[in-house]
């Protein structure tokens, strides 16, 4: 079949709509992204606002009262108490904004190791099982050693993942409620292990949002005395990409999640 010639105008004009359409697909990133970093920004400065305003307050308080030398230990305790609660929560948000904004720019550098997941899941479960932070809560491992899965990770990076996914667990979970980490299933190349909770659950349209950055959690579904940067499954997106996997969410309004990390496997002759 005879191939239909082009002249020189013609591919000339070809050759301009094509580069037409890739600077108008990569404005149409830039734009995405700018706006994504401004809502990102909004959510920040109002997250900041709240303890900002909490020290300015718990100083001034305390301002009075030694002006006035009506200040006893219990009452200076209950403010240096609060001062300390507040700068904690911006400490918070500043460093998971410094992480995530690390790992975008690649300074985060990788450290990629071979281990057994089982293993690294189990030494993980027993550390979280005399963490503090979990001590309220039922935590149950569902992995098997009968099967050794090679996977190639930066372990402190994963355990950041699985920090953050236990945190967010452990934060939206009444006391007593369950926590379980256990690896789900293995495909031809891949394998998943999962943190599931018993806790408040996410409206289904709001599933696909909540590793987004601009996403925030409603106050009226927050849990009361829950605090963080809500940066935390944004980061646990990044670092499973950055190992070639992915991570999503199964859930259900007042029955818990699920969140689900797959992982490349290694192979034995790799």
């Amino acid at each position: 079949m005879e191939r239909k010639k082009f002249s020189e105008p013609q591919l000339a004009e070809s050759k301009v709509d094509e580069l037409s359409r890739k600077l108008f697909e990569a404005n149409e990133r830039l734009r995405k992204s700018e706006a994504i970093r401004v809502k990102m920004l909004e959510n920040i400065s109002h997250d900041l606002r709240a303890p900002l305003t909490a020290i300015r307050s718990g100083i001034d308080l305390l301002s009075e009262l030694i002006r006035k030398d009506k200040a006893d230990s219990d009452e200076l305790q209950r403010i240096v108490g609060l001062l300390e609660s507040r700068a904690s929560s911006m400490e918070a948000l500043v460093q998971d904004l410094y992480y995530l904004t690390c790992l975008d720019n690649g300074k985060q550098q990788m450290e990629f190791k071979d281990v057994p997941l089982e293993q690294f899941l189990e030494e993980y479960f027993f550390e979280a099982e005399i963490d503090e932070k979990f001590s309220d809560k039922e935590l149950v491992l569902k992995v098997s050693d009968e099967h050794e899965t090679i996977v190639s990770i930066d372990v402190c990076r994963m355990t950041r993942v699985l920090d953050n996914l236990f945190t967010n667990a452990a934060k939206y979970s009444e006391s007593g409620a369950e926590i379980e980490l256990g690896i789900e299933k293995k495909d031809e190349g891949s394998v998943s292990f999962y943190v599931r909770d018993t806790g408040i659950g996410i409206p289904e349209e709001r599933i696909e949002n909540i590793f987004e950055r601009t996403y925030k959690v409603s106050d009226a579904r927050t849990p009361k005395g829950v605090t963080g940067s809500g940066l935390g499954l944004s980061i646990v997106k990044s670092i499973m990409e950055h190992h070639g996997g992915k991570v999503y969410c199964e859930s259900r309004v007042g029955e818990g999640s699920k969140f689900v990390c797959v992982l490349p496997v290694k192979e034995k002759n790799d």
